[in-house]
């Protein structure tokens, strides 16, 4: 597996990990990225629940717009990785 993949996985990760999602959430996400390649449909699903947290399970405002930023950061990351990959070089 190539290094940027890797990492790409690994940022996503420890994203997962350190949002209070449900924890069979969790189970499932990560077991999704093992097994599978990092989705369109996965981030949906990170976002989806990321926006049906309730706001008591944030220690403030400020982590979930945080969290959010960070999560759109990941996913145009892997989009424009993505997207370049399957751009042709050559002439």
């Amino acid at each position: 597996m190539p290094a940027h993949i890797r990492d790409e996985k690994q940022k996503v990760v420890h994203f997962i990990q350190q949002v209070p999602y449900p924890d069979e959430d969790k189970k499932g996400w990560l077991e999704q990225i093992e097994q599978e390649d990092l989705t369109e449909v996965l981030f949906e699903e990170l976002h989806a629940g990321l926006k049906a947290l309730p706001a008591e399970k944030f220690a403030s405002d400020w982590a979930r717009a945080k969290f959010s930023t960070d999560l759109t950061a990941l996913t145009r990351n892997w989009r424009m990785h993505t997207a370049s990959r399957e751009f042709k070089h050559g002439r």
